[in-house]
């Protein structure tokens, strides 16, 4: 959905510090949500893609309009500092994922090269 699908793509539902972030799914499309917790809390999960269930926690991000379900978009509900932890921790987990998109591209060549030379090596010595 919009203001969704990018962000559900890049976190699974967990804690991360004090943000608890909801990714989910449903018929039409990927679910984002979160809530804010205070400091030292641990949230308590309500299964995938439900937000947690502790009292006072407050959600700062979810649906803003829409008909959720069918329409629905996406966006801040309360704006403040979380929203700058936010774009901090996003900014870090697309640095992790390109850093393993790297790797994996590393891993692949040097696989195929391996590969290569054997095949090489084989045919030479026929």
């Amino acid at each position: 959905m919009q203001g969704a699908r990018e962000y559900a793509s890049l976190f699974t539902t967990s804690q991360y510090g004090k943000l608890y972030i909801v990714s989910g799914k449903h018929a039409r499309g990927l679910t984002f949500r979160i809530q804010v917790l205070p400091e030292g809390e641990i949230a308590k999960g309500n299964g995938s893609g439900n937000l947690c269930t502790n009292k006072n926690a407050v959600e700062v991000y979810g649906v803003i309009s829409g008909n959720p379900g069918w329409t629905e978009s996406y966006g801040w509900l309360h704006r403040g500092k979380w929203v700058e932890d936010f774009q901090l921790l996003l900014a870090n987990r697309k640095k992790e994922i390109k850093a393993n998109e790297e790797k994996n591209h590393e891993l692949r060549e040097a696989a195929a090269s391996k590969e290569s030379r054997r095949i090489a090596n084989l045919l030479l010595n026929y």
